[in-house]
């Protein structure tokens, strides 16, 4: 039997792959490790389709995935606009407890 090694960052490409696919409103992911648990994966989703809401309370949709494999993990998609982000960038949105902007992966829209 052969084990396999979880590897968060593979998943995270796998998702972003999957996640433009199926929504063409997607402009940029970006994928969070730092401080994150060993099976847990944060994705923040840029998304022209999605409607701004009038507070900034951020909260990620939360996923449990392979639930009882050797893959069980954890995923939390943030959505939020182009706006959004920028503010998340200048320090005037505060993202999620534990969640921090260093050391982030990010894969911007191809044309």
């Amino acid at each position: 039997m052969s084990t396999t090694i979880f590897n968060p960052k593979n998943w995270a490409a796998w998702y972003a792959r999957e996640h433009r696919k199926i929504d063409p409103g997607i402009r940029e992911i970006h994928y969070l490790p730092l401080h994150s648990p060993e099976r847990e994966i944060r994705l923040i989703e840029v998304n022209d389709l999605i409607v701004e809401m009038r507070n900034d309370a951020l909260e990620p949709l939360d996923f449990f995935v392979d639930t009882g494999t050797e893959n069980e993990h954890v995923l939390f998609i943030l959505d939020v606009t182009p706006k959004q982000w920028v503010r998340i960038q200048k320090g005037k949105i505060q993202l999620p407890d534990g969640w921090s902007l260093e050391k982030v992966d990010s894969w911007p829209k191809t044309k």
